[in-house]
């Protein structure tokens, strides 16, 4: 009988540390598989991270450059040049009036572009906007009146259309600056 002790003794401390054994190494295998989920929640989540920013500086640089655009197509819109021009072209009232709506609606998307991306744009945009209607206005009254008949008034209208040409043109360049500088901090964001 007392070899049957020694095996179910020994039969006994065998399982116990056979189970010990398989505890340990089951714990040790949970840790490891904790640390890896870890690892590549980290590694999914900074990826994720990653491709959000690079979405929003795609978007962003696509309201720069639309934002640049508009600008442009205003500062020319509202220059001397134009304004000679259109003095010349003897352009009917209608189709002048056509191009100071297609004007504010292009400012009036900039605006919008600016309010939302960029409130610090908006007051100089809104700046903008004021001289411009300033502009179209005192141009249609320029091209109404004629120069042989009422040189007086057609110079005191070509001044107030030529400063606010002038007061454009500025804020125009303020902002394209502000863009320029917007998207190379974009850039330098990515890289």
């Amino acid at each position: 009988m007392s070899n049957e002790l020694y095996i179910l003794a020994g039969a006994t401390v065998g399982a116990f540390a056979a189970y010990i054994t398989a505890k340990i190494t089951t714990g040790v295998q949970m840790n490891i598989a904790r640390l890896n989920a870890d690892k590549d929640i980290t590694l999914q989540r900074d990826r994720l991270n990653e491709d959000r920013l690079k979405n929003e500086i795609f978007i962003e640089r696509g309201k720069l450059e639309v934002l640049h655009r508009i600008l442009s197509r205003i500062a020319l819109e509202n220059s001397q040049t134009m304004s000679y021009m259109q003095s010349d072209a003897n352009l009917p009232i209608e189709d002048f009036r056509t191009r100071y709506l297609e004007n504010c609606e292009r400012l009036h998307e900039a605006m919008g572009i600016a309010d939302i991306y960029y409130p610090k744009m908006g007051r100089k945009l809104r700046e903008i906007f004021a001289q411009s209607s300033i502009f179209w206005g005192n141009q249609e009254n320029l091209l109404r009146t004629d120069i042989t008949s009422n040189r007086d008034s057609w110079n005191s209208l070509l001044g107030v259309v030529l400063e606010a040409s002038k007061a454009i043109g500025s804020r125009t360049d303020q902002l394209q600056d502000e863009i320029a500088d917007r998207a190379k901090k974009l850039s330098e964001s990515i890289a």
